[in-house]
Formats: structure tokens, C-alpha cells, sequence
């Protein structure tokens, strides 16, 4: 048994302690108030209209119902503190709540370790949700939790606090071609509460009536330029003054940082990198003054403390020992992405994007980022190059990437070569040669670009060995792989991929996957695969989500496997979640279809109308309306007069937390 995950919210009485990331405060010159008492950690804090929307939802799931707020507003405006005050009224309830803040070893990986063991009365806090939500990947199967944790009525209620910046909210909300933030925007649409950037008269009223109990205050109201009270609470004046006043080694070393971070790299910036690009932004002469101790000067210069919160850069994690000597043109590390890493300081962050806009970092900038930036930023990187002119550099960048396995690179890569020179394979030749086939889909639309672009042989390099070598166990990879393969004719490959027998090796963890699977796999005249597939599928497909072991069992009767039907309804019937009533009524319109009357009659059995959650009316009413074309009378009298929905339900014709 494992305890459930997070802490106990009576326990988490110290933001700091607890790592919750909310900004230490100014230290106020306490000279003519040294008579009073010390001051808590935190100032007094003064509510806006943005506390108001919160306090709502929060009061909300408080009473019962699973809901999700997104703080939205730029760095240091007081987001991840307005999450910490909204906690108050969730100490003092009779049924303790919990606090789960996920962040070890990544924050996707955390999140995605435990996330399906959250139980009721737990706060998900998601401080800069971004590094949670952004990815492509790991980021889509976090939202896809968080929304399947927020529409589970069995472990509410659960409230998701997160935060974000303006343009990582935009990121992930608008939809792009690729929509690759397609969970995330369901995630978080409808949800925002916006965060401004200054005090309202009314706000500067209420804080000047706690500022004379709290000197930090007092010094905010009367020197935060426009109303930028939290702003200059978290020391954004001292920052911006040690900024302007750097040595020139230093901002230079700041400039990279700055760049690296609106250019595309992540968070923590290896310093390898910083240090090779920052005598790039020097003249000559002051190269020749830094001096040869330049680094380790910078670096104490950038991470010491100001006026009592972190400096400019925050180292990331413990590393090797910074009295090393950049030179002119640093030499390789040993790996990309390696040794220590710093995090700028969000309001430079923003400033950086706001004030160089129109800079374009200097040549030695784009070879450090080549050879220290992550691998994992090197793509972003390199479309950044591209599109600033740089066109070797972006080239050498996405290679690198590609060489790490980012396949995006790769048609990234391939495409933009050919553009500047079309009959030059070159390549696709070392694309195809060096790409790695852990990502069958990858690999399938690296294959369609290779053909875009008339690399007729390294197409057949590519599939010659994606069929040895690929990994057999993603079924819907494989089946992404089988059909483009099928596409560019490379009939020998298919061949060889099925000879591999991928039906013995397909995980079953998705029906939907392996419906896909099957599918392809019946297209191409594989009937022992589909067989065997059908077979392993029947026996042992997980049921959790009744709608897609529907639709496999609608793929297996279209597929004639009649028996593996019959294995398949019987396990769905007797085993299958009866919470959610628009599954329960798809599994049952399958059951019909493929003529599994004595299942539909087991399903039945089991009562659906007693245990379907009541939190959504369009879906009760879908079940209701299978319920009687069934001729199942009892279960539409029963669900018809159960409890009444709740006003929340009736308000959405659809859940917003789905």
C-alpha cells in the first residue's frame, strides 16, 4: 500500500519550507521601526478582484465538486501568492485536504507517476503549468490525467490550482495546425483568472491601510512605479538596478542568458553555454579587460542575493566548480546539455523578450548553443536561426537535435535543405542513416518527407530499417508505420515488419490503439496477425475505458473475429466502470450491434442506473435513451427519479472539467 500522494494542508504552513515558488519579499530599511515586531515571511496581503474569482471556485470544490483555476498574468504579479491565500478556507474543513505539488526527478514525469493514485480532498498545485503542459508528449498525457481526475466523481473532490504566463496561456489554448496542445486546451479553456500587472486605486487604498503595520509594504506603495506593487515586493528594482549597472562581462553573460531563454532554450541554461556565448557580446577591447577570472566574477556577480531574494541566476543544481576560464571559442563538453545549469529570474525573463526583440545574438551565441544548449532545445533553437537568416547555423542545430532522436528536427532538417538546395541529398542521406527508430509514427512521417522531397533511395534506407529495428510494441505507431510504408511502396519492408509478428508484442494498455492496429493489419491481408492480435486483445485488453473497448468491439465483428467478440463482450459485461454514463450507453449500442444480447443482459444485471454519475445531463441523457430502446424500464425509472443534478451540472450541458 502507498500512502496517498501529498502532504497533509494543516502541515504546509510555510510556502518556503514546502518549495512552493512563491517570491520571497523585499527586505524594508527597518531602521526607524526597530522597535517593532519581526515581521512574518510573507507581507500583509491585500485581496483584488482576481482573489474574489478564486475564492469562488475554491469555495466551490470545497463543497464537493472538482474543479481547476488558472492564474494567468506576467512574472511577479502575485499569481502562485493569490494560489497560497485561497488555501485558507480548505485548513478548516472537517474532512482534512491534502496539498501534492509534483516535481521529482521533472515535473511531467512526477505528475504522470502518481496522478492516477490522487485521491479525494487533494489541491494539485501547478505552479507555472507550462513545464507540466507544454510538451508535445509527456505534456498531452498530463492533461489527459488532470482532465480524467477532474471528471472522476469518485475521487472528488480535487482542486487544480495552476499558473501562467500570458504567452505560455496563449501557447497552449490556440489551437495550431499540428495541435499538439490539443488535451491541454481542454484542459485549461474557460478557466483563466486573469492576473493584471498593477494595483487598481481601490487595491493601493486597501494597501496603504495595512502599510503601517508592515514596513515592506509602506516601501512598495511609495516607490513601485504604475501601481507594480508585487512586482517591486519581489525585488524587480534592485534586479533591474544590478542588471544595468554589470560590468561589461557580466551583462554580456546576462545577454546570453536572456537570448538563450527567448530564443527557445528551457529554464535551467547550462552554463557551458552561457560561458561560450558570452564573449561573443564584447568588443575586443572589452574582451581584453575582463580578465582572466572573468567567469567566476560574473557568476558571483549574477547569483548574489538582492535586497533579500534570489539574484539574477539561481543556480539549478549542484555542479562542478565555477572558477573555470571560458575562452574565445570554448571547446565541446562532453555531452550537450551537461554540468551545471542557472535559471534567470522571471522578470528578466520577460524583459529579455520585451527589450532585445530585435537583436540577433552574435555568431558565437548560435556555435555554443550547437554544442552545450540542451538537445531538447536545440529544434527551437534552430528555428530561431532559420528564421533570423542563419541558415548554417540552424542546419548545424537541428542536426544535433536530430542526432538526440528529434525527429522533428530530422523532417525540419530535410526540408529546409532541399529548399536552398534541391538536388542535394546529402541530407536526407544522413537523416535516413542516423534517425532513431524508438518513435515508430516518427518514423512514418519521416518517410513522407523523404518522398516530398524526391529521396527515393534513402526512403528505402529508412524502411529497410524501420522493419528490422523498429520498436513493436506501440500499436498505434506500428499501425502509422505500416500504413506509410504501404504509401511510399516500400512493399518488401512491410514484409519483413510483419514477418517480426508486431500482433504477439503490441501492448494492450489502449482498445483504441489496437483497434487501430487490427484495422491496418486486416487492410493488408494479414490474417494470422489479426487472429492472433484478436485473441490477445479478447483475453486481456484493459477495460477502463468502456468507450474504446466498444470500438475495438465493433473492429473485431467488422473483422469476422466472432469468438473474440463473444471472449471480449463477456469480460466488458461483467468488468467494465459503470461511473460514466455516456460510456456505459456506447458499450451497450456496440453490444447490440455485434449481436451480444446475453452480455447486454449481464450489463444490465449489474444496474448501471445506481451507480452512473449524475454530473452531466447530455450523457445521463444518452444512457437514458439506450435504457429504453434496450427496453430496460426499471433502469429509466430509477435514473430518472435518482438524485437531483446539481446546480453546477445544469448550469454546463457539458462538464468543464472534461
Amino acid at each position: 500500500m502507498h500512502p496517498q500522494p501529498g502532504r497533509l494542508l494543516a502541515e504546509v504552513t510555510d510556502p518556503f519550507e514546502h518549495q512552493l515558488e512563491i517570491h520571497r519579499a523585499i527586505d524594508a530599511d527597518l531602521t526607524a521601526s526597530a522597535a517593532k515586531p519581526d515581521l512574518a515571511a510573507l507581507p500583509a496581503y491585500v485581496p483584488r478582484a482576481h482573489d474574489r474569482a478564486l475564492a469562488e471556485v475554491v469555495a466551490q470544490a470545497a463543497d464537493g465538486g472538482s474543479r481547476i483555476a488558472v492564474l494567468v498574468g506576467g512574472s511577479s504579479t502575485g499569481k502562485t501568492r493569490a494560489c497560497w491565500e485561497a488555501l485558507h478556507p480548505l485548513r478548516d474543513r472537517p474532512q482534512p485536504w491534502r496539498l501534492w505539488h509534483p516535481i521529482d526527478p521533472t515535473r511531467p514525469d512526477a505528475a504522470l507517476a502518481d496522478l492516477a493514485r490522487i485521491g479525494p480532498y487533494t489541491v494539485v498545485w501547478l505552479n507555472e503549468a507550462q513545464f507540466y503542459l507544454a510538451d508535445p508528449t509527456l505534456g498531452e498525457r498530463v492533461a489527459a490525467g488532470l482532465r480524467e481526475l477532474l471528471r472522476d466523481p469518485g475521487r472528488a473532490p480535487v482542486l487544480v490550482l495552476a499558473t501562467l504566463w500570458p504567452a505560455y496561456w496563449d501557447a497552449l489554448t490556440t489551437r495550431a495546425g499540428s495541435d499538439a496542445h490539443a488535451q491541454a486546451r481542454e484542459l485549461l479553456k474557460g478557466h483563466a483568472i486573469t492576473v493584471p500587472d498593477a494595483f487598481t486605486r481601490a487595491d493601493l487604498t486597501a494597501l496603504a491601510e495595512l502599510a503601517a503595520a508592515d514596513p515592506r509594504l509602506e516601501e512598495a506603495g511609495g516607490q513601485a512605479g504604475d501601481g507594480q506593487v508585487t512586482q517591486y515586493l519581489a525585488g524587480v528594482p534592485v534586479l533591474m538596478d544590478r542588471y544595468r549597472q554589470a560590468p561589461p562581462a557580466t551583462q554580456a553573460f546576462i545577454h546570453a542568458a536572456m537570448d538563450a531563454r527567448r530564443l527557445g532554450c528551457g529554464p535551467h541554461l547550462p552554463l557551458a553555454l552561457l560561458a561560450a556565448a558570452a564573449p561573443g557580446y564584447l568588443t575586443d577591447a572589452q574582451w581584453d579587460q575582463a580578465g582572466e577570472n572573468w567567469l567566476e566574477g560574473a557568476l558571483d556577480y549574477v547569483t548574489a542575493p538582492c535586497n533579500g531574494i534570489p539574484g539574477i541566476l539561481t543556480a539549478a543544481k549542484s555542479g562542478t566548480a565555477r572558477n573555470q576560464r571560458a575562452t574565445r571559442r570554448a571547446a565541446p563538453g562532453p555531452q550537450a546539455g551537461s554540468g551545471p545549469v542557472y535559471r534567470l529570474a522571471d522578470y528578466l525573463d520577460q524583459y529579455g523578450r520585451r527589450h532585445r526583440t530585435d537583436q540577433i545574438p552574435p555568431i558565437d551565441f548560435w556555435t555554443a548553443a550547437a554544442v552545450h544548449a540542451h538537445p531538447g532545445d536545440m529544434d527551437a533553437l534552430g528555428n530561431a536561426a532559420w528564421h533570423r537568416g542563419l541558415y548554417r547555423d540552424a542546419a548545424q542545430l537541428h542536426k544535433h537535435a536530430a542526432t538526440h532522436g528529434d525527429s522533428y528536427a530530422a523532417r525540419t532538417l530535410i526540408g529546409r535543405l532541399h529548399t536552398l538546395h534541391p538536388g542535394d541529398h546529402r541530407p536526407a542521406h544522413w537523416v535516413a542513416a542516423h534517425t532513431t527508430l524508438d518513435d515508430s509514427s516518427a518514423v512514418a512521417r519521416l518517410l513522407l518527407k523523404l518522398r516530398e522531397v524526391g529521396a527515393h533511395e534513402q526512403v528505402t534506407a529508412l524502411a529497410d530499417r524501420a522493419a528490422a529495428h523498429t520498436t513493436l510494441d506501440d500499436p498505434l505507431a506500428l499501425a502509422w508505420l505500416l500504413n506509410r510504408l504501404r504509401e511510399v511502396e516500400a512493399n518488401d519492408q512491410v514484409s519483413v515488419l510483419l514477418a517480426r509478428n508486431p500482433a504477439a508484442h503490441a501492448s494492450l494498455d489502449d482498445p483504441s490503439a489496437v483497434a487501430e492496429l487490427l484495422g491496418v493489419l486486416g487492410e493488408m491481408g494479414a490474417h494470422e496477425q489479426v487472429t492472433a492480435l484478436a485473441d490477445r486483445a479478447a483475453a486481456y485488453i484493459t477495460l477502463r475505458d468502456p468507450s474504446a473497448v466498444a470500438h475495438l468491439l465493433a473492429v473485431l465483428w467488422e473483422a469476422g473475429a466472432h469468438e473474440q467478440v463473444t471472449a471480449l463482450a463477456d469480460r466488458a459485461a461483467a468488468r467494465t466502470t459503470l461511473d460514466n454514463p455516456s460510456d456505459v450507453a456506447w458499450l451497450l449500442n456496440r453490444l447490440r450491434e455485434v449481436e451480444a444480447n446475453d452480455q447486454v443482459s449481464l450489463l444490465l444485471s449489474r444496474n448501471p442506473a445506481a451507480h452512473t454519475a449524475l454530473d452531466n445531463p447530455s450523457a445521463v441523457a444518452e444512457l437514458l435513451s439506450v435504457l429504453r430502446e434496450v427496453g430496460a424500464h426499471e433502469q429509466v425509472t430509477a435514473l430518472a427519479a435518482g438524485p437531483p443534478l446539481t446546480p453546477a451540472s445544469t448550469t454546463h450541458p457539458t462538464s468543464p472539467n472534461c
